[in-house]
């Protein structure tokens, strides 16, 4: 069941560019620009889709498009390595919660582009990215990531194409997300982003906030953007107010909800399926329908 968070967060979306390969240095940047949220009083601070490792992102003809998956291997890193605690270890002393990306090695050898959030108190949440197309030495996580962290805000995490359908915004506000999390990576959707991503907010009733290296942007329950980033590594921020959580028209319209006439979108069409709900008529004989368009001279 959906509840109100009890005191305002104020959010950072940070633009921060990996330098791929440099997990060392981009761990040391991430550290840095968690130790200046705090000076600015952020709760919450926003980096982009592997921004430890690099290694996700660009044009379909760009090289990370086509690396092997010995090179993407040399990248990835452990979500219990050394950087990640190194981060951990920054959110623990500045009290500012943070999420970054990295590609993720894996126990059993698999790869993932996945997404860190770790909070004061030891506390981290992983969230393995749903869709990796594009990236053919990813697999793709197989669940969502939906959390509380202090001050009763709940937290959904998609990553880059996981926006992309509108059915996971929607389960991560059936789920009881007050706020989207959206790390990207890539320049080829800024565009995209920029007009889905409220209309995601509206939809749902939830605040986003995206982040990649160049654009970014927060945007409230009724779909206004409230902060934006158009390139630049410059941070944007806004202090969220729960009571906007209560006003967007969303949560009456998810209270209205059919589940029974949806029940085709979990199940994949099967062959001779009709792709629409057949009507059979039930007229007998014909019937003549005329139509006359008149134009009135004023």
């Amino acid at each position: 069941m959906f509840s109100l968070p009890v005191v305002p967060l104020r959010v950072a979306s940070i633009a921060l560019a990996a330098q791929r390969g440099e997990i060392e240095q981009n761990a040391e940047r991430v550290v840095a620009r968690i130790e200046r949220a705090a000076r600015e009083r952020i709760g919450l601070a926003v980096f982009p889709e592997a921004c430890l490792t690099g290694g996700i992102g660009g044009g379909m003809s760009t090289p990370t498009r086509t690396m092997r998956r010995a090179q993407m291997k040399a990248l990835a890193a452990s979500v219990d390595g050394e950087h990640v605690q190194a981060v951990a270890d920054a959110v623990e002393r500045t009290g500012v919660a943070a999420g970054v990306g990295l590609i993720e090695r894996a126990a059993d050898g698999a790869l993932y582009s996945s997404y860190v959030v770790c909070l004061p108190g030891g506390k981290r949440h992983v969230h393995r990215k749903l869709h990796a197309d594009g990236q053919p030495h990813l697999a793709s996580g197989d669940r969502f990531t939906v959390f509380e962290m202090r001050g009763g805000w709940r937290l959904a995490v998609l990553v880059g194409g996981d926006n992309y359908p509108v059915e996971n915004a929607r389960m991560a506000a059936l789920l009881g997300a007050g706020l989207l999390v959206a790390p990207h990576a890539s320049h080829e959707t800024d565009a995209w982003m920029r007009r889905a991503l409220p209309a995601r907010a509206l939809d749902n009733g939830l605040f986003v906030v995206y982040c990649e290296h160049g654009e970014g942007a927060i945007v409230d329950p009724c779909g206004q953007v409230v902060a934006q980033r158009a390139g630049g590594d410059e941070t944007i921020s806004a202090e969220l107010d729960p009571a906007l959580l209560g006003t967007s028209p969303a949560h009456r319209w998810l209270d209205t909800r059919r589940p029974d006439l949806y029940a085709r979108l979990a199940h994949e069409s099967r062959a001779g399926m009709p792709s629409f709900e057949p009507r059979n008529a039930g007229a007998r004989g014909a019937v003549a329908v005329s139509f006359a368009v008149v134009r009135r001279n004023g």
